[in-house]
């Protein structure tokens, strides 16, 4: 009788470990698990007000999702197309609302055809989980149609 007892509580065990293992291997849902939220802060000098500009911003690992943003200064959602009214304050800090493993940005530019544009600079800085992951810097001059920059971070 005794053995049989230690055979019960041997399959009591094996069942609870049995039921630990399926729980600890079910499938992991996040999107992406090594994914971070990114910030951009976008600072402008310079004549910026006589340029056209337009930002696209792209997350290649996301697919099918829009990206969107959380507008720091305009305390409000945006998708991931701005265009020159958006880009009309001398800083801009967006943050992403998905995670995401990396992230594109297009940045166009070109001078407003009635106005003569004096020098510009933009400076991207970009932000992964809080912290720097690095920094673009462009200088523009009314002497161009349009310029196209392109920036990718991880």
């Amino acid at each position: 009788m005794s053995n049989f007892l230690k055979l019960d509580e041997m399959r009591k065990y094996f069942h609870l470990l049995v039921l630990i293992l399926l729980f600890s291997c079910s499938e992991d849902k996040d999107i992406n698990p090594d994914g971070g939220t990114y910030k951009v802060v976008i600072e402008q000098a310079g004549d910026y007000t006589n340029y056209n500009k337009s930002l696209i911003a792209v997350t290649p690992d996301v697919d099918g999702q829009t990206l969107k943003f959380n507008s720091v200064e305009k305390n409000q959602t945006t998708d991931n197309y701005l265009e020159n009214s958006d880009l009309s304050s001398p800083i801009i800090t967006l943050v992403s609302q998905n995670p995401s493993r990396e992230i594109e940005f297009n940045f166009i530019i070109s001078p407003i055809p009635v106005a003569t544009a004096g020098p510009m600079t933009v400076k991207f800085t970009f932000y992964k989980d809080g912290k720097s992951i690095g920094e673009k810097s462009f200088s523009y001059l009314d002497d161009f149609d349009v310029k196209q920059e392109n920036l990718k971070f991880k």
